[in-house]
């Protein structure tokens, strides 16, 4: 499933997977709107979601993977490093890798702290 997030002047696309309890619980929830979050290069916000049980837990994760931070009810987009990355990315703390940014990933360094992000369905 393709989400598109659109920020103040930034739009992206991700892809989730359809079968994670998080994705379908968000699914019911879209359109979503929620106020943005930066820890270095990481964007995150609060969905009205919540899943205690991780499928897919990193503590290490990749450029570009979308994940959920139980703890914050929270999806996370990771762009680049955190405050706590080294020679690889690191969230604060553990998530549950549940998709991907695929488009508008270069864009997301103009995000700021307090900015609205409205959540919907990606049109084909």
């Amino acid at each position: 499933m393709r989400l598109t997030l659109t920020f103040k002047n930034v739009r992206c696309t991700i892809e989730l997977d359809d079968e994670h309890e998080v994705v379908k619980k968000l699914l019911e929830k879209l359109p979503i709107k929620s106020t943005v979050n930066t820890w270095g290069e990481e964007i995150y916000f609060s969905i009205p979601v919540q899943c205690r049980e991780m499928k897919n837990p990193k503590d290490v994760v990749e450029k570009g993977d979308v994940g959920f931070w139980p703890p914050g009810r929270a999806l996370c987009l990771f762009f680049g490093k955190t405050p706590i990355s080294d020679d690889k990315i690191r969230p604060a703390s553990t998530v549950d890798v549940i998709g991907r940014i695929v488009e508008g990933m270069e864009n997301l360094h103009s995000v700021k702290d307090g900015e609205e992000v409205s959540i919907t369905a990606a049109s084909s």
